[in-house]
């Protein structure tokens, strides 16, 4: 047995030893986010706004003046035009999707009889992801206001308290049409409070909203936060925005004065096909994540090759992987947005370092080292 089918032997071994995680590419939100420069600051009974989210007409506080509240506690309730009018959108696209998917597997299968043109399945099918992509961004603008889209939705919505304290006057009074960001309620937090003191630059001033979220880097640690005020004025040294925004959780070893990093949540949430991000490998100098061989696009090219020559191509498929280029478009903690891949695709999720070495190995292999 010659070295090359020894070789091939031992990595198919090496292959079916290790188990290796498939997964498929997959639909996940992600938030557009800057890093900008803070600063740790400190401010005697910080005041913070609870703010509507959605225009609409004030129909009931579920709190009072003088009262504690904690961080997520219903604050108010309202009646709102825009999420009616969304809910209605949102059961019209779906209604139309389900329609879109009958007609494109009724004109598939007639293309496939030669009763229906190619060009009518691919308009009923871009019609169709069209429609889908409606949904998906309703959908996101709806988890954004805390509405769930499962079953019917309600014309109203409840208002959060974004941090604890005690409530230090009801800014609105009931019955009210409001806008949205507009002030409800006003929560004064006892005691000292340690706040988030950020320069945004001023090409973001229009994506920047009170209540959106973000991150505090300190300690090689990311600690959740939120915007809670915005200042009028321009930081005169800087001559950028200056917001502040709240802890949502505990900081140890927090200095008054620190300059640190942080990162803020802006515009709306947008969904892109994904992988994660343990899938990513950097090969031949591209980043390229790796997916199982398409054994029918292999077996229907070559069913008109001689014997023989069948025989080479199975000895030199030596790693039963495929490498697909991407390009990265957007990440997080756990997943990584490319271009490159379908959705539904299958790809190696994870040990993609495993695959990368026997690649290399196996192109060392086929040029005689």
């Amino acid at each position: 047995m010659n070295k090359k089918i020894i070789g091939s032997l031992l990595l198919a071994q090496s292959l079916w030893a290790l188990d290796v995680p498939i997964d498929e590419v997959e639909k996940q939100v992600f938030k557009e986010t800057i890093t900008v420069n803070s600063k740790i600051v400190q401010l005697s009974s910080a005041k913070e706004n609870i703010m509507a989210r959605v225009g609409g007409q004030v129909m009931k506080y579920l709190v009072q003046q003088g009262q504690s509240v904690k961080r997520g506690q219903a604050i108010a309730i309202i009646e709102s035009l825009e999420l009616s009018k969304l809910s209605s959108e949102l059961k019209l696209l779906r209604k139309q999707l389900v329609v879109h998917n009958k007609n494109y597997k009724i004109l598939k299968s007639l293309f496939i009889k030669g009763l229906e043109s190619m060009e009518k399945v691919n308009r009923e099918e871009r019609e169709r992801d069209e429609t889908a992509s409606k949904i998906e961004s309703i959908k996101s603008q709806l988890t954004m206001l805390g509405v769930s889209t499962k079953g019917a939705i309600k014309s109203n919505y409840t208002v959060y308290a974004q941090g604890s304290g005690k409530v230090s006057q009801v800014l609105v009074p009931t019955n009210s049409v409001v806008d949205a960001n507009t002030p409800l309620v006003s929560i004064v937090k006892g005691g000292s409070s340690f706040l988030v003191k950020s320069y945004v630059p001023m090409n973001y001033v229009s994506n920047v909203k009170v209540g959106q979220e973000g991150k505090l880097v300190y300690g090689g640690k990311n600690y959740k936060m939120h915007i809670s005020q915005i200042l009028p004025e321009l930081d005169e040294q800087t001559q950028q925005m200056v917001v502040l925004s709240s802890l949502d959780e505990s900081v140890t070893n927090l200095f008054v004065n620190a300059y640190v990093d942080s990162k803020l949540s802006i515009g709306e949430p947008k969904s892109y096909l994904a992988v994660k991000k343990s899938a990513l490998s950097f090969f031949n100098n591209e980043w390229v994540v790796f997916v199982p061989e398409n054994h029918e696009e292999e077996e229907h090219h070559d069913e008109h090759e001689p014997e023989h020559e069948k025989h080479d191509d199975h000895e030199e498929e030596e790693v039963p992987y495929d490498i697909k280029v991407v390009k990265i478009l957007k990440q997080n903690e756990a997943w990584v947005a490319v271009e490159g891949l379908n959705e539904h695709e299958d790809y190696v999720s994870d040990k993609s370092y495993y695959i990368k070495s026997l690649l290399l190995k196996s192109s060392l292999g086929g040029h005689g080292h």
